[in-house]
Order: structure tokens, then C-alpha cells, then sequence
């Protein structure tokens, strides 16, 4: 096993997809990366306890050797195994601010009390995890690395199918392509789309949460994504991405459900990019991408999004550095 944890990290390396971050959250640019969007997560558990990361408990579930480390709120939670490198990522959320118009929350996420702490009150919240290590390589002591230094290092990403039974995103994109996930569109800083099952008759309170998102043929990204909201935001960090509005999900996601149009043009969509490499905002979309690109208004309004809030972003940067 160990053997084949290093093949994966040769191939990764002579494909030129290194993965040698954790960011979440998407940005048009590199501007304001680690302040506005791109946040990075810590990767050892040395780096979270100097950074201040919170040692807690994990709500019941798989993998249960990973040691959970969480930010204020824990909105975002990275976890570690034995060996103190980063084979996971949580998402909670408070249950009482959480709303899901389209689907019934316990379907996807997994209940989790906390009790008081220093400064934070007891509070229910719903979680949902992506592991970077199958439960096999990690019973067999075959887990990720701190001196492999790549955030996949077992082959893909683990996450929850709709039975509730984890499954594989595959780290390559040839790989990815005989699953059930199906190829969408590109987005620049984003990276090629791939969505569970989504086809035209897909019902929506059945669409997972999870998505993948690929670049030059390899798994760069794992994203949640869903019709709801936050009713109140994060006081420290806003971690979360919201859309709203057709023309964004057909750009996005060409061949859904029409309910899934519907739904973008009535409830706002919640969202999170995951990345695995640490410069997401080079990911560049080209010929042969997209499986049906946008139309030419939808790409023009789009760019003008893009460009006009990467040159606000950069006015800024500028006053920022300034007044430091």
C-alpha cells in the first residue's frame, strides 16, 4: 500500500498538478487571496496549533483515528491523522441558521451536539466531511504523510453517496469519467465541473452535495454546493460563496434538470470550492473543457463579473498594503 501511496505522488508530480495546498472558498483573482477568499487551511497539525486552530471533537462517524482541528464557529474544520498531516475536511454548520428549501437537511449532513466552550455557548450544528484517505489504507497504517507533502496521496477523495456509504472521487479525470460523475463546464479559477449523476431527469432533492472540479486532467478541487443559505453569517470569517440566478447554473452546469434552473432563479445557492493545489486562481479553461460552453451573452457577462471584481479587488490590495 505504502508502495502505491508513493506511485500516486510520482504521478502527480510528472502530470504538473502538485498538491501542495488546502484553500477554500472561490475568487477572481489572487488579489486578496487568505483575506477575502482562497483561505488556506492548515495542512499539519503543527501548523493549525500555531495558527490557533481548536483541538474538538468530532461528531460519530468513519475514520475515527482523524483528529479534528476547528476555526472559530467550527464553520470549517481540517483533520489529521496519526501521523499529524491533514486527511480531511469538515463543513458544520448551526442547525437553527441553516435552511434548505429543496432538500431535508439530515439527508446529506450528520447531526452534531457541542457543548459550551471558552467563549462559544452549546450548539447543534450539521456536518459534512470529505476525507483525503480510504478507511483501508489508513487501517493499514498506509495513511498520508507529512514528509509526502501532497494533500492526496491515496488515490482521490472520500465522500458520503447518496446511501450514505463513502465513495471515491477519483484523482484523475480519465478515472473520473467511468463513475457516475458527470462532466459540465469550465470556469477560469475554477476548473471543469463534475456533477453526481446529473442528467436532465436528475430529481433535485436528490442532487449530491458534493462536486468535483478538475484541471488539465486531474481532480484539483471537491466543492459543496446546494440551494440554501446561512441565516446569519460567520462572525469571524466569511468562509462561504453564494450564487444566485439561471444563466449562472447553466453556465455552470449545462445539462441539469430543469428544476435546477428553476431553483437558481428562486433560492440562492450555497457553496464552497476545496482546493488541493495552492494556486487555484491559475486554473485556466480550454478548448475542449466545457462540455457545452455558455452562450456568447452569458461568457460576456460573466467576463465583465471577472474582471471588473478582480480590478476592485487589486484597488484594494493596493490601499491595504498601504496602510500597513
Amino acid at each position: 500500500m505504502k508502495e502505491l501511496i508513493v506511485l500516486l505522488a510520482i504521478a502527480s508530480l510528472s502530470s504538473g498538478i502538485q498538491y501542495n495546498g488546502l484553500r477554500v472558498k472561490f475568487g477572481w483573482s489572487d488579489a486578496l487571496a487568505d483575506k477575502e477568499y482562497f483561505f488556506k487551511i492548515p495542512r499539519t497539525v503543527v501548523q493549525a496549533e500555531t495558527e490557533g486552530w481548536r483541538r474538538t471533537e468530532r461528531p460519530s462517524g468513519p475514520l475515527e483515528e482523524l483528529r479534528m482541528y476547528c476555526s472559530p464557529g467550527k464553520y470549517v474544520c481540517p483533520l489529521y491523522d496519526p501521523s499529524g498531516f491533514v486527511a480531511g475536511l469538515q463543513l458544520a454548520f448551526p442547525a437553527e441558521d441553516l435552511v434548505t428549501p429543496t432538500f431535508k437537511a439530515d439527508k446529506w449532513f450528520t447531526k452534531w451536539s457541542m457543548p459550551a466552550t471558552d467563549g462559544e455557548p452549546a450548539k447543534e450544528y450539521l456536518a459534512i466531511t470529505q476525507f483525503f484517505v480510504s478507511e483501508e489504507s489508513l487501517a493499514a497504517g498506509a495513511g498520508p504523510q507529512v514528509e509526502n507533502g501532497a494533500t492526496l496521496q491515496d488515490g482521490g477523495v472520500w465522500v458520503n453517496d447518496p446511501d450514505g456509504q463513502l465513495m471515491r472521487i477519483p484523482s484523475t479525470e480519465a478515472e473520473l469519467n467511468t463513475t457516475l460523475f458527470k462532466k459540465q463546464n469550465c470556469v477560469p479559477n475554477m476548473g471543469t465541473h463534475y456533477h453526481y449523476n446529473m442528467t436532465r431527469d436528475t430529481l433535485c432533492e436528490n442532487i449530491l452535495p458534493w462536486f468535483a472540479v478538475t484541471t488539465k486532467g486531474y481532480l484539483v478541487g471537491v466543492g459543496l454546493q446546494f440551494f440554501g443559505k446561512l441565516t446569519q453569517k460567520p462572525k469571524e470569517k466569511d468562509w462561504f460563496e453564494s450564487y444566485e440566478g439561471r444563466m449562472i447554473a447553466e453556465s455552470t452546469i449545462p445539462l441539469g434538470p430543469e428544476c435546477l434552473y428553476r431553483n437558481a432563479d428562486t433560492y440562492p445557492v450555497f457553496s464552497l470550492h476545496i482546493y488541493y493545489i495552492d494556486d487555484p486562481w491559475n486554473i485556466k479553461c480550454r478548448p475542449g473543457d466545457s462540455i457545452k460552453p455558455a452562450d456568447v451573452v452569458s461568457r460576456l457577462m460573466i467576463n465583465v463579473d471577472r474582471y471588473s471584481k478582480s480590478l476592485v479587488d487589486n484597488i484594494k490590495k493596493i490601499f491595504t498594503v498601504n496602510k500597513t
